[in-house]
């Protein structure tokens, strides 16, 4: 190989610095998963990466700035994995569970877990968890409005069959972490099979 194809082949400064990011902040999703988005910080990050400190703060200003680019990341993760070419809320929904089911990430979902971590609180950490959970919501309900002229009453309340459906999976996910027990996404998909049946009779 030349001098010239290899150095072609070596990624440059920028490149490095980007996959770096991304390794950081997976570590980062994954720390929260299991100890909570509070546990997100430079020092403890530094560590897990056998990083130093000024090194983490190349790629993050604050704690603050790590734990939202974390709670990025992590929507990144799930829109990836549950929402992203769903063509039907059976399919996404059915994803959304196999998301939870499979832990894509090693403690569950850390938005879930810090959503309830920081519902108390105020501040940018606290309003882009609550923008994720309404994009979740949002995702559902809009999914539900297109099924509704085929498969439900046109008239359907597609808010709170969202709302529903949203709260079951997050019961399930609660129960699966909880007890480990895999029937609790069996009992997930039941529910929403119901929520999503028409009503007897048809639209009458």
């Amino acid at each position: 190989m030349s001098a010239e194809s290899f150095a072609a082949d070596v990624p440059g400064p920028r490149v490095r610095g980007k996959h770096q990011r991304a390794a950081i902040l997976k570590r980062a999703a994954d720390l929260a998963s299991l100890d909570g988005l509070e546990q997100v910080t430079i020092g403890r990050l530094a560590s897990a990466m056998q990083m130093s400190k000024s090194g983490l703060y190349a790629y993050f200003t604050s704690k603050e700035d790590l734990q939202l680019a974390t709670i990025h990341n992590a929507w990144g993760v799930f829109d990836a994995h549950v929402l992203e070419g769903a063509e039907t809320v059976e399919e996404m929904l059915r994803r959304w569970i196999a998301y939870y089911a499979h832990e894509v990430f090693p403690g569950g979902c850390p938005l879930a877990t810090a959503a309830m971590e920081f519902a108390n609180r105020d501040g940018p950490v606290h309003d882009a968890l609550a923008g994720a959970v309404q994009r979740q919501h949002a995702a559902i309900h809009d999914a539900v409005l297109r099924a509704s002229a085929e498969r439900l009453r046109t008239d359907v309340d597609a808010d709170q069959v969202a709302f529903e459906i949203h709260a079951v999976l997050l019961a399930g996910n609660q129960r699966f972490r909880m007890s480990r027990d895999p029937a609790a996404f069996a009992h997930t998909q039941t529910a929403i099979t119901r929520l999503l049946e028409p009503p007897r009779g048809g639209d009458s």
